[in-house]
């Protein structure tokens, strides 16, 4: 039996909580309000911000401490977050975040899945790719590539 996952809280570090630089901290919050959207729903320690469908991220300063819930190692040598946001008009969004300052890639306009895709940072080397929802049937797509999938009676 599976427990069921309700909803993904995905958490993204932004700078050292050890050095105690509380405005450095502040901007990153309002980077994320600010640039992509987020509304700041609480900060206490940890900083809650939601987008208005719903999807929530945790912004919290990265530990040092093997053992601590907000170890990340070192992300700047060996960044390890997939954090994929949605558009539906890519030139738009890449527009916008240029002029906001962010390093944003080139477009990609088939990146193997038929929709355009690009990479951006935010300022703290966090990297993130957008996609333009195009709204592909995956799993017809699949099947014209010859690629089997499940047949329905044996989905548990």
């Amino acid at each position: 039996m599976a427990i069921g996952v309700k909803k993904l809280v995905l958490g993204i570090p932004v700078g050292k909580s050890g050095s105690g630089n509380l405005e450095e901290y502040e901007k990153a919050i309002q980077w994320y309000a600010n640039v992509l959207g987020f509304k700041i729903d609480w900060v206490m320690g940890i900083a809650s911000l939601k987008l208005d469908n719903g999807q929530q991220i945790l912004l919290f300063g990265e530990e040092d401490d093997e053992n601590s819930l907000w170890y990340t190692g070192d992300i700047k040598r060996n960044p390890h977050y997939s954090i994929q946001f949605s558009t539906d008009n890519i030139e738009e969004l890449r527009s916008d975040l240029i002029q906001s300052g962010v390093a944003v890639g080139e477009i990609i306009p088939d990146a193997g899945g038929g929709e355009p895709v690009m990479m951006f940072c935010d300022p703290y080397g966090n990297r993130f790719w957008a996609v333009e929802d195009k709204k592909i049937d995956r799993v017809q797509q699949a099947r014209a590539l010859g690629i089997a999938q499940p047949a329905d009676d044996t989905i548990a």
